[in-house]
């Protein structure tokens, strides 16, 4: 069946995160989902993502493109994309076709830094799917519920835990959203992200170099939880 005809909306799919990472070639959600593209109206991201470049992409029906090509600031304030960017785009996009394997070796390191924080930690779970390469680790329900934490203590517990692990030379951030609240059709009107960390794997680790990134995270993540002053029950540690 149609989806357009079944669901009688328009469908508009932000490919930004998963267009170069998900599926057999990289191709994004509609490969990895089995969906047929031309039952999509269109399909936009960002090249400022997987591939690293910037810019963007729109693809649909040709009277859709045209109008987003006519409508984009690079057209009506003359603000082109640098000829760097546009090249390292496609230049991705090159190696992506002639090194399949790259998605491989993606989804191997993905694996592998999964392995060392979730179930491993005592501390914290990922809710991310299996094969993203964004993956967001948020605090356990029962240390939240144990410990009373708000999401204002989350944040700031989050935030020592970037800061402990970069400390020992790997990079990580807090996941940042603002609530949502705008015809929701929520009862309390109003959605917030809960407070989380934000881990990207890249292909261009060694399964060493990742190994030792998930263990350092994790124990970052264990020192900030385990230290007197933040545990605000005095309870005993996990």
């Amino acid at each position: 069946m149609d989806l357009k005809e079944k669901y009688k909306f328009r469908i508009i799919l932000d490919e930004t995160w998963s267009f170069g990472v998900l599926g057999r070639s990289g191709r994004g959600l509609t490969e990895a989902q089995n969906v047929d593209p031309t039952q999509v109206d269109m399909i936009v991201g960002s090249l400022a993502g997987p591939l690293c470049a910037g810019g963007g992409f729109c693809a649909g029906p040709h009277d859709v493109v045209e109008h987003q090509r006519l409508s984009a600031a690079s057209f009506t304030f003359s603000a082109a994309l640098p000829a760097m960017l546009a090249m390292t785009a496609s230049e991705s996009l090159n190696v992506l076709q002639s090194n399949p394997e790259i998605l491989l070796q993606l989804r191997e390191n993905i694996r592998l830094l999964r392995a060392q924080l979730d179930p491993r930690s005592d501390w914290v779970m990922c809710t991310s799917a299996s094969e993203n390469p964004v993956m967001i680790l948020v605090l356990k329900a029962d240390v939240v519920n144990a410990r009373r934490l708000t999401n204002e203590d989350q944040e700031r517990l989050l935030q020592e835990c970037v800061e402990e692990s970069l400390a020992n030379g790997v990079l990580i951030t807090r996941l940042k959203g603002w609530p949502i609240t705008a015809n929701t059709g929520l009862k309390d009107g109003n959605f917030s992200v809960p407070p989380a960390l934000k881990v990207c794997v890249t292909s261009g680790l060694s399964k060493k170099d990742v190994e030792k990134a998930g263990t350092t995270i994790r124990h970052a993540i264990t020192k900030v939880m385990t230290k007197k002053t933040n545990n605000k029950l005095g309870l005993p540690s996990a």
